[in-house]
């Protein structure tokens, strides 16, 4: 029998927190972050919020040029029946950018959004099924468990609250809505140091902590006391992250918007939500969509995706849908990245190599190991992954980053921040047996 010493497998020392970053007075500021989308974005406002400064790379000239450039993001809560660790967190996420958005409208800040509600449609039976058990869940929740104000709305209700005729009932969400992201995005990144235009191509370490950046020329952008890397598939682009590659998929998405005056004598009054999504008018203009590719990876608009979103909208509302052409619309186009298990990586960068060195037989079951504590890529974090639930995940996992990177407690439960750790595919890989040193 093995000594009952060191950590069990139990303790889970592969997701042990990395070590805060220190303070050096030759770093040119505290904290890096590479990507100017809302994940970007909500970690600058997370630092700045716990007094560490911020510089923020964007290879673009502007902020928000990718996914999270469209001009409508929902506020939907995302609710599991069965309080899975994805429900947790996405609820946890609605909460927090729910609240942090009123926040920021409370003090006169510059977004964009309406808490006009969202109606939640079910596509099939299937959703029926799933949203009277989520209302069964929540009824028997305690009211600080329950993310969100919901009632059930029979089919004509449900029209009158959205203005438009629908054919069955569904979820009504009365405190949820809307926000333009480039607005937020502007918003929560203020406070940081701007460099745009700039594309990051290599992180090296710095002897005694920190981070060095270095553009494609090899030219060195600036000493760091840690770097968070908060891009798409880009993240997977650094010789720290590259492993993830395997673990990332892009997903390109098209919207459609058209204009306020086909509407006619119709009127949207709230975000619908069914297998895809209408907003009210913002602008003079009303977006639906949007499609889901995995096997394609350009941005440009078509006619063909255009056409898809208008048949996906005539299952919820035909009379709308029966106006629209797909060459009189305008839309937009991006590429989310999402993982396999449709959960962000969120939190210090796995020294792949390491990680295999030091967790080599997890295969084997052996209950008593003297297991050293996670391995990482000193200073380096990642912020990635959150399909199109940016603007209800990004945020709270921000917050989740500032407070590692500041040696703050967590904010979620310890189960939650582990399915979150971009460290969980190497560990499911090893007890597989699939990875070895």
């Amino acid at each position: 029998m093995e000594p009952q010493t060191g950590k069990k497998p139990a303790d889970k020392p592969w997701f042990d927190p990395a070590a805060p970053f220190i303070r050096q007075s030759s770093h040119t500021n505290d904290v890096a972050i590479i990507g100017g989308g809302i994940a970007g974005a909500s970690c600058c406002h997370a630092l700045n919020q716990r007094g560490i400064k911020t510089t923020l790379f964007e290879q673009q000239d502007t902020l928000a040029s990718g996914a999270s450039g469209n001009p409508i993001g929902m506020l939907e809560p995302y609710i599991t029946a069965d309080n899975s660790l994805s429900g947790q967190f996405y609820q946890a996420g609605y909460q927090h950018s729910r609240n942090l958005v009123r926040q920021l409208l409370a003090e006169g800040e510059d977004v964009e959004a309406a808490f006009c509600g969202v109606l939640s449609l079910p596509a099939n039976p299937r959703d029926a099924t799933r949203q009277q058990a989520i209302l069964d869940r929540l009824s028997h929740a305690p009211k600080a468990d329950t993310p969100t104000s919901v009632q059930h709305l029979d089919p004509k209700a449900a029209s009158d609250v959205l203005g438009l005729s629908v054919s069955v009932g569904g979820l009504f969400y009365t405190d949820a809505g809307w926000v333009n992201p480039p607005s937020l995005c502007r918003v929560l990144a203020k406070q940081a140091r701007m460099k745009q235009g700039i594309h990051i191509a290599r992180i090296t370490h710095i002897q005694g902590g920190g981070a060095r950046l270095h553009d494609q020329q090899g030219s060195h952008l600036g000493d760091f006391g840690a770097v968070i890397i908060a891009g798409a598939m880009e993240t997977a682009h650094f010789a720290q992250t590259r492993w993830m590659r395997d673990y990332m998929i892009a997903l390109r998405g098209q919207i459609s918007c058209f204009s306020n005056a086909l509407l006619g004598d119709l009127k949207v009054n709230c975000v619908l939500s069914h297998k895809g999504y209408l907003t009210p008018e913002r602008a003079g203009l009303h977006v639906f969509g949007a499609t889901f590719d995995r096997h394609a990876n350009n941005t440009d608009i078509t006619e063909n995706d255009h056409a898809a979103n208008i048949t996906q909208l005539s299952l919820a509302v035909p009379d709308l849908a029966a106006r629209l052409k797909a060459g009189a619309l305008g839309g937009r186009a991006g590429l989310r990245t999402t993982t396999p298990d449709h959960l962000p990586l969120i939190g210090p960068a796995p020294d792949y190599a390491a990680y295999l060195d030091a967790y080599p037989d997890l295969d084997k079951g052996r209950y008593y190991a003297r297991y050293c504590s996670a391995p990482y890529h000193k200073d380096v974090y990642v912020c990635t992954g959150f399909g199109a639930r940016g603007m209800i995940g990004a945020p709270l996992a921000a917050t989740i980053i500032a407070n590692q990177i500041a040696g703050r407690k967590p904010p979620l439960p310890p189960l939650v921040q582990e399915a979150l750790h971009p460290a969980r595919y190497i560990v499911r890989a090893i007890k597989r047996g699939l990875l070895t040193p």
